[in-house]
């Protein structure tokens, strides 16, 4: 498994290079431009709160503008803007391309768990937020079973019947780990900070 905290990841210059309109978007009917997010690029953006930046000078959140094909509507964008989090990620790819992960990052409220944010790439065709997976870590004090309930929530989350399209039974015990490995790194960054 491949693991990182994901500011690690997130070089601002590499980022705005990654994300500029012109090198990472392609025109696709003459009127819309889209953006093809995926892996840990597009977890990391989202977990920790990427904008998208319109010319009108309103911004929006870029999971606002994904659609099911893993693009991004980019019709009004101008500039998708670095992250700007307080939160401890991190990303544990199941294999080295990143094509399946999982990104969280935790804020962090009085030893437990105050806010979550989650993202699994490789179970859809876009990068998924992980809501259960969220809603399982809020709340909760840093413990061997949270990383049990994190490693199963995310393998139900990447299933069928939960949202995702995985069905692979070796691949879905691969992205609990990976979500477990994930949710724990992130809480060792969270109480060193």
């Amino acid at each position: 498994m491949t693991q990182f905290p994901l500011d690690a990841a997130i070089d601002c210059g590499a980022l705005r290079a990654a994300t500029a309109l012109g090198d990472a978007c392609a025109r696709s009917d003459g009127q819309r431009w889209r953006c093809a997010l995926s892996g840990p690029l597009a977890a990391a953006l989202i977990v920790n709160g990427a904008a998208l930046e319109l010319r009108d000078g309103s911004v929006v959140a870029l999971e606002e503008r994904l659609l099911d094909d893993g693009t991004v509507d980019l019709t009004d964008g101008q500039a998708i803007a670095a992250p700007r989090s307080d939160a401890a990620s991190a990303w544990v790819g199941v294999d080295p391309g990143g094509d399946l992960g999982v990104a969280v990052g935790l804020k962090m409220r009085d030893g437990r768990i105050g806010d979550a944010a989650a993202v699994i790439v490789g179970v859809a065709a876009y990068p998924l937020r992980a809501r259960q997976l969220e809603g399982a870590l809020r709340g909760r004090a840093a413990s061997a079973q949270l990383l049990e309930i994190a490693g199963q929530t995310a393998r139900i989350e990447a299933q069928p019947f939960g949202v995702g399209e995985v069905i692979d039974e070796a691949a879905l015990e691969r992205l609990a780990a990976a979500a477990r490995a994930a949710v724990g790194l992130a809480l060792r960054r969270a109480s060193a900070s």
